[in-house]
């Protein structure tokens, strides 16, 4: 993941594919992904040895660490002992959230299980450089967690960085925000030994999402010390992931911007449209992935409502990133914004799961649309004063009219001329504050022309 505070660093399917309505989704939705297509909203987990310092998880090379003084003074001291797997799920769940990813190993080398790629050691080669080994840490934090999402129907999926810059084969190059491999032979070791990892977690916790990151070194051929990670590597890298499970769902940042993995994720921002195929934004939840205990600008409710909402309705997924504490504790401002995101899911989920893409063109100046078979979603941020809502003409038969949260209610509407439909709401404020939710319920997949 690359740090709030740096500059942004600029298919293989071998699965078999099946096609939803084309009314429903711009591109064909791997039999894989079906699931996830259909979930939506899922949980980012920023947790790694960097939480217990609390200044993020790029601080050894913000701060110039070497590795000797970042495994001494803060990785040693990691201890992440209130780490509980069931409150975080409870969480997740309460959210509305169907997914969780979580850091196995980020940028800094160290790895969230035991691991037995012995190259992986900490700067005096004696230990390697794990939980288990370098801390003595006996719980498998990792299994835990994957065991709550099994037990309360979460999918579960694990994020693994490509840079390492704690690993003998590489230092961290100020330069470029990425790493500098010592020599092809040392890059080809480690690729070896990143394979034994990678079959290690997948063997293990049988992740339905590996989520790649630290790849976005230039691609060029042939690689270069400092340009080291390349596309032929990169796919290389999705074959052999595909070869130990065709199952998992894997993101373009094998190597990103080339059209590879089974996904692709814009970071801290949301596109103006839809893209060509399956999508998902990450998010953070204040400003920063990792825990940064001088971080206490955590994103209103309402506008996180608004995020999920616009996503969902451009065809993609939102998965929003948490950064518990050294010890595996939550901050009280990430459980109240989780819980009153649910607030709102509680009432208006049916728009989320499941939905796709507004069925017009352009958005309005108000609010989204989503969709799905035989309802359109008009999600209201900004409810008109005057008590009447237009909207483009849709093409389907209208069945009724009503106010999601309140299935019982009736709306009224007026078709204005070929154009549009006008619907008579209440003068009074709005249902929900951030967000709510008009359904037009209809004979089949709701069209338009607009």
């Amino acid at each position: 993941m690359i740090h709030l505070n740096t500059p942004r660093v600029k298919l293989l399917f071998l699965a078999s594919f099946i096609f939803i309505n084309t009314l429903t989704a711009q591109y064909t939705i791997p039999s894989k992904m079906r699931w996830w297509y259909e979930d939506r909203f899922g949980m980012f987990i920023h947790f790694g040895s960097y939480s217990g310092f609390g200044h993020g998880e790029w601080v050894l090379f913000n701060e110039k660490w070497t590795k000797e003084q970042y495994q001494t003074k803060i990785t040693s001291n990691f201890k992440p002992d209130n780490f509980n797997a069931k409150q975080i799920v409870d969480l997740a769940k309460a959210a509305g959230m169907k997914y969780i990813v979580i850091t196995a190993k980020h940028h800094e080398g160290f790895a969230m299980w035991k691991t037995n790629a012995t190259t992986f050691k900490d700067y005096t080669g004696e230990k390697i450089f794990d939980l288990y080994h370098y801390l003595g840490f006996q719980r498998d934090l990792l299994k835990e967690l994957k065991d709550e999402c099994d037990k309360q129907g979460l999918k579960f999926g694990l994020y693994y960085s490509i840079m390492d810059w704690n690993h003998a084969s590489q230092i961290a190059d100020t330069g470029n925000y990425y790493s500098t491999v010592q020599s092809f032979a040392a890059k080809k070791q480690y690729i070896e030994e990143m394979k034994i990892q990678l079959n290690e977690i997948i063997s293990l916790y049988h992740p339905a999402v590996l989520w790649f990151d630290g790849d976005w070194c230039k691609n060029v051929n042939p690689p270069t010390l400092k340009n080291w990670w390349n596309k032929q590597d990169a796919v290389d890298l999705y074959n052999y992931v595909i070869g130990l499970d065709p199952n998992i769902i894997v993101n373009e940042r094998v190597k990103r911007d080339l059209g590879l993995g089974d996904f692709t994720c814009p970071e801290q921002k949301i596109p103006t449209a839809p893209l060509p195929r399956q999508w998902e934004t990450c998010q953070t939840i204040n400003g920063s992935w990792g825990y940064d205990s001088r971080d206490s600008a955590y994103k209103p409710v309402s506008g996180l409502i608004k995020e999920l909402v616009q996503i969902v309705s451009r065809d993609g997924n939102y998965l929003l990133n948490i950064g518990p504490k050294g010890d595996g504790s939550l901050t009280e401002c990430t459980t109240n914004s989780l819980r009153g995101i649910g607030n709102w899911m509680n009432l208006y989920s049916e728009s989320i799961y499941g939905a796709t893409r507004s069925p017009f063109s352009k958005e309005p100046t108000w609010g989204y649309f989503t969709k799905k078979e035989g309802k359109l979603f008009i999600h209201v941020i900004q409810w008109p004063a005057n008590g009447i809502l237009e909207i483009p003409m849709i093409e389907n038969k209208i069945i009724r009219c009503y106010e999601l949260s309140d299935k019982s209610s009736t709306y009224t509407f007026t078709k204005k001329g070929k154009d549009s439909i006008c619907i008579k709401i209440p003068r009074s404020s709005a249902p929900d504050q951030s967000c709510s939710v008009i359904v037009i319920e209809t004979e089949g997949m709701p069209t338009s022309k607009k």
